[in-house]
C-alpha cells in the first residue's frame, strides 16, 4: 500500500469535500434573451416565460401566461417586433407586439379557440410560411397574413366568411406586392379561387374544373383525418384534422398555382387556367 504524508492526505480529503459543496451553492441563473429593450426570461422549473420592457414587467393584453416569444425581422421605433403566444383564461392566443410612442402594444393575430382551448394551447398557431415567400406567414384559419419583414398584418376585402375551421373561403396566398390575396372557395364541392384586394373588393375569379374536389381536395381531407387519427392513437403529434387539412391545402395551392402580373394587376394562374376580373369590372 503506497504511503501518503498525512498533510497531503488531509488536503485531498478537504478538496474533495469543498468541490461538491461549491457546486451545490452555485446559484441557478434563469435563461434570459434580449431583443432590443425587451427581455424574455425562462426558468427551467416553469413552462412559461416572463416578458419585460425596459426593466418593467409586461403582460400583453393583460395575459398572465406567456408560453413563447419569437422575434421578427420587422422593427418599430428601433425596437424588434415580437410574435408571442399567450394562453389561459386571460390569454389572447397568438399576438403581435410592437412599440408605439415608446410603449409596447399588442394586436391579436390568431385568437384562442375558446371551445377547444386545450387543443389550441397545446398546438399554438404560428402561421405557415407561404411557399416561395417564407417571410409571409399565412394564418388560414384567421383569414389574415403577417409580413415578418414589415410587421404588417394583411387581410383582404372579400365577401363572406373567411375565418374558422369551415369558412367558405380560405386565404391561401398573398401577391408579391402584398396588395392582393388569393382565397380558395369550396361550396358543395364547387371549387374556385377569388383574388381580393386590400380595400376595393374582388379583383379576380377563377372557376376550377368540376373534378377538383374529388381529385385533389377530398384526398387531402382523408389524409388529414388519417394523420390525426394515428396521432390520437399514438397519443402524440398533431391531432387537429382541420388544421392538418388547411396546411396540406396551403402546400397544394403553392405547388399548383402562382401569381402573374397582368394589365389588371396580379392574378393567379395554375392548372392551365388564369383568374380574370369579374364581369363588368374593369381591370
Amino acid at each position: 500500500m503506497p504511503f501518503f504524508p498525512l498533510r497531503r492526505l488531509a488536503a485531498a480529503v478537504l478538496a474533495a469535500a469543498i468541490v461538491p459543496a461549491a457546486q451545490a451553492q452555485t446559484p441557478y441563473v434563469p435563461v434570459m434573451q434580449q431583443y432590443g429593450d425587451f427581455v424574455v426570461t425562462r426558468d427551467r422549473h416553469d413552462a412559461l416565460v416572463t416578458l419585460s420592457f425596459r426593466q418593467h414587467g409586461y403582460w400583453p393584453g393583460g395575459a398572465r401566461e406567456v408560453a413563447e416569444v419569437r422575434p421578427l425581422a420587422a422593427t418599430r421605433e428601433g425596437q424588434p417586433m415580437l410574435l408571442a403566444f399567450t394562453k389561459g383564461y386571460t390569454g389572447q392566443g397568438t399576438i403581435l407586439i410592437g412599440v408605439q410612442n415608446g410603449e409596447p402594444l399588442m394586436r391579436p393575430v390568431s385568437p384562442l379557440q375558446r371551445d377547444s382551448m386545450v387543443r389550441t394551447e397545446r398546438d399554438p398557431e404560428w402561421g405557415v410560411p407561404q411557399p416561395g415567400r417564407p417571410e409571409v406567414l399565412l394564418f388560414a384559419r384567421d383569414g389574415r397574413a403577417l409580413d415578418t419583414r414589415t410587421g404588417e398584418l394583411l387581410w383582404f376585402d372579400v365577401p363572406g366568411g373567411v375565418t374558422g375551421d369551415y369558412a367558405p373561403a380560405m386565404l391561401v396566398s398573398v401577391s408579391p406586392d402584398g396588395r392582393r390575396g388569393a382565397y380558395l372557395t369550396n361550396a358543395l364541392t364547387k371549387v374556385g379561387i377569388i383574388v381580393a384586394t386590400r380595400d376595393d373588393g374582388v379583383a379576380g375569379m377563377l372557376a376550377l374544373p368540376p373534378d377538383t374536389y374529388q381529385r385533389w381536395l377530398k384526398p387531402i381531407s382523408d389524409a388529414a383525418s388519417a394523420q390525426a387519427g394515428a396521432a390520437i392513437q399514438a397519443r402524440q403529434g398533431r391531432t387537429d384534422s382541420n388544421r392538418i387539412r388547411r396546411e396540406l391545402e396551403l402546400a397544394w395551392f403553392g405547388q399548383q398555382f402562382q401569381w402573374k402580373q397582368g394589365k389588371g394587376g396580379w392574378q393567379v394562374t395554375g392548372l392551365g387556367l388564369a383568374s380574370v376580373p369579374p364581369e363588368g369590372k374593369q381591370p
